[in-house]
């Protein structure tokens, strides 16, 4: 073979030679994916958790900013619950109401029913006619499930479908919220009753320091069991006693015990939904805090170790405290 046909043929072969990993390089580049993944994934998780905890936040604001708009329209805030009798299911009683004013003659109605026209559900309120067990668009008004009254961070099995998660007071065939309206606002302390009319004045504390919603679980128990009769859920639209969307009545029956303002019991930071949650409390399914939607229609995030006298006070409205900005 010649000198040039010697080096055409050592151009071919190494052209051909071909370059692999080793077993060793193999095993390390998995390793090195495995770590970055291990470090993604975290936050991924977080990065999820805070856009849940923004949309939760979105909804509260959108209620504060909703009660505000029904305030302009009949100068007066809505009732936290207007003929609220004591049945369950649809054998409600149509008597007239105690309530003066714009809002007499409802049935069954909480404050979520009247803010639905300013959360864009004015068709669902107009077709209702005003009360909570008409059918509208084939169901019970109860059992329409509302986004901007859900929170996506729901620990309960009511995530899944918006529904009660107990057969306690048939409380699967309603729709929960995961809000819930300060009854020293919107009650009426003086009687006492779940019918008030109150106004921002009402707030002598100012309204950037009261606070007139929080968040509560769709459902809520200490029994470790869904269907026992200590089971409750947080029914936006029911006026019923233990089901009432409120917080600040202090009892599991969510009846009125007494006149006057008593201080709001504190509320729980991510409780298990169904061994450590009280329904006589706010809940929060957020780590760190609860969020609050305030007076002037302003959300604040409060951190769970909030004083809870401070607490009390500034979901107390007319109490005259001076309330810091730092709580």
């Amino acid at each position: 073979m010649t000198l040039k046909g010697r080096r055409n043929a050592n151009s071919v072969a190494c052209h051909n030679l071909q370059f692999a990993f080793t077993l060793v390089e193999l095993l390390v580049v998995i390793a090195i994916i495995g770590i970055l993944v291990a470090l993604l994934i975290p936050a991924l998780q977080a990065a999820r958790a805070a856009a849940r905890r923004m949309q939760c936040a979105n909804n509260m604001k959108q209620i504060s900013l909703a009660a505000h708009n029904c305030h302009d329209a009949y100068q007066l805030f809505p009732p936290l619950c207007v003929n609220a009798i004591t049945g369950s299911g649809v054998n409600w009683s149509s008597s007239p109401i105690l309530i003066k004013g714009p809002f007499q003659g409802y049935i069954g109605f909480t404050v979520f029913d009247f803010l639905l026209p300013y959360i864009e559900q004015t068709n669902l309120y107009d077709s209702a006619d005003g009360s909570a067990v008409n059918v509208v668009e084939g169901k019970y008004l109860y059992r329409h499930v509302i986004a901007s009254y859900r929170c996506p961070d729901e620990p309960s099995p009511s995530a899944l479908n918006g529904l009660g998660a107990t057969t306690s007071g048939g409380a699967t065939r309603w729709a929960v919220g995961n809000y819930s309206a300060n009854y020293l606002l919107f009650g009426d302390t003086t009687k006492p009753s779940t019918e008030g009319s109150a106004k921002i004045a009402t707030m002598r504390d100012g309204t950037s320091n009261t606070v007139i919603f929080t968040e509560r679980y769709g459902t809520c128990g200490t029994s470790g069991n869904p269907n026992a009769s200590t089971t409750y859920a947080n029914l936006w639209s029911d006026s019923n006693i233990t089901w009432r969307p409120v917080f600040c009545i202090n009892n599991y029956a969510q009846i009125p015990s007494a006149t006057g303002y008593q201080p709001c019991l504190t509320f729980q930071v991510t409780p298990d939904w169904i061994t450590e949650c009280e329904s006589r409390r706010a809940q929060s399914p957020h780590s760190g805090g609860i969020h609050a939607g305030l007076g002037d229609g302003s959300v604040r995030f409060v951190g769970a170790g909030i004083d809870r006298d401070l607490w009390a006070s500034v979901c107390d409205p007319r109490d005259e405290n001076v309330v810091k900005d730092n709580w």
